[in-house]
Order: structure tokens, then C-alpha cells, then sequence
């Protein structure tokens, strides 16, 4: 492979990976209820939209799942796996490709909310009661996982092990779901 041709499929990667990343942000926004007027939630909307405006009367939705942002992050992700397959000479079975693609959602979903569970954490000894748009997304996002842990396991002499363990768990659910699903597909992929 030559350098431009190299450079080409770096640009064309980062491409898919900023669609796919902003448009899970906007599942996950509707399906945990962040804040609309968010500065932040109101520009990965403005992003996605010309994604998901046309697939909205196709596709049906609730209240919380936005099935259109579902649909468009699965054919993004399946896509941009299928277009590195293909120009790489491999095999593409479609099995193989819609598990590795399931699975790649999944981790990248996890990855971001160990992320942001981590980042929140170095900020509470920072600054702990800051207003920032982008820490209120934060805690919206890492809230439906932290609250059942701190009812479980308050503070304890003001120290919150809360987030420790969130992480654990975020690290564990990727080592029982998130890589079987990989080592299937990757199966599906060699044979």
C-alpha cells in the first residue's frame, strides 16, 4: 500500500469514526435523556441530523430508543468495516461483518463511558462542582450506571470508591460480552 493511498484510508477512517462516534452520542442522549439545550447535545443534533432526517419516517422510534440513530450507527459501522475489508483483500462474510460491527459499537460504548466515569472522577478532585456543558453531559451519560453503585456503596469517610467500581464493571462486561462477540466474528471472518 503507498503512502497516499495510506494517508487515503487514515482520512477516510477518521471520516466514519467521527459519524459513528457523533451518532451514538445522539442514541445515547435520547436513550438516557440528556439535556436538549445542552451547547453540546445541540451540536451533535445539528451534526447527525442530515443522517437521520430522511431515515425518520422510515424507521420507527419511541420515547428512548431513536431507532434511525440505531439503524444509521449499525450501516455506518458495517460499512466502514466492510470498505477496510475490501480494500485490505479480505474476506467478507456478512455474518462475520454485522457481529464484528455489533461488537465495535458495544466497545466503543463502554470505552466511552469508562472514559467519561474516569474523567469525571480526576475532575472531582479539581474541580468538584463545576457547571461546564460538557460535565453535565458527563455525569448525565455515567448517572444511570453510578447512582444504583453509590446506593449500594455510599461514600465512605468522604472517599467515593463509586466510580472504581463502575469501571470494573464496564472492564468485565467487555471481557464477558464484548470479546466472545469479537472472537466469533473473527472466526466468521477467517473461514
Amino acid at each position: 500500500m503507498s503512502n497516499t493511498s495510506s494517508a487515503g484510508l487514515f482520512f477516510l477512517q477518521m471520516l466514519f469514526s467521527i459519524a459513528i462516534l457523533f451518532t451514538l452520542l445522539r442514541f445515547l442522549f435520547q436513550l438516557l435523556r440528556v439535556d436538549y439545550y445542552n451547547p453540546i447535545s445541540q451540536m451533535v443534533t445539528r451534526f447527525t441530523d442530515p443522517l437521520l432526517q430522511p431515515l425518520r419516517s422510515l424507521i420507527p422510534s419511541n420515547r428512548t430508543i431513536d431507532g434511525a440513530s440505531l439503524v444509521v450507527l449499525f450501516l455506518l459501522q458495517y460499512l466502514h468495516l466492510f470498505i477496510i475489508t475490501q480494500l485490505r483483500d479480505l474476506d467478507a462474510n456478512p455474518l462475520g461483518l454485522a457481529i464484528l460491527a455489533s461488537a465495535e459499537l458495544l466497545s466503543l460504548a463502554t470505552s466511552l463511558l469508562f472514559w467519561s466515569i474516569l474523567i469525571l472522577a480526576v475532575l472531582s478532585w479539581f474541580q468538584p462542582h463545576t457547571q461546564h456543558p460538557g460535565v453535565s453531559l458527563l455525569n448525565q451519560i455515567t448517572d444511570p450506571l453510578m447512582r444504583p453503585i453509590r446506593r449500594w456503596m455510599p461514600p465512605a469517610g468522604g472517599v467515593d470508591f463509586s466510580p472504581i467500581l463502575a469501571m470494573l464493571a464496564i472492564k468485565m462486561a467487555e471481557f464477558i460480552l464484548i470479546a466472545p462477540l469479537q472472537d466469533i466474528a473473527a472466526h466468521l471472518l477467517q473461514g
